[in-house]
């Protein structure tokens, strides 16, 4: 199992791309629940330091949209 993150504004967790190196890396990660993009730096495959870089937008989900129309 990878590594995930809890996003700053939605607070859902988002997995880190297998990619990355977790062991040292100071990037950005986009959040796949809200699309918020937050600067991270993880040290030794932990969470050292996470911001808000812009807010996302939360995907629609359709089914609530026609419900709101009832």
């Amino acid at each position: 199992m990878g590594m995930k993150i809890e996003c700053l504004i939605c607070l859902k967790e988002t997995a880190i791309p297998k990619n990355l190196n977790t062991g040292n890396y100071d990037g950005q990660i986009t959040c796949r629940e809200c699309g918020s993009l937050l600067q991270v730096r993880l040290v030794r495959s932990r969470v050292e330091q996470r911001r808000i870089e812009r807010v996302g937008h939360p995907r629609l989900d359709p089914g609530s949209f026609l419900g709101a129309l009832a």
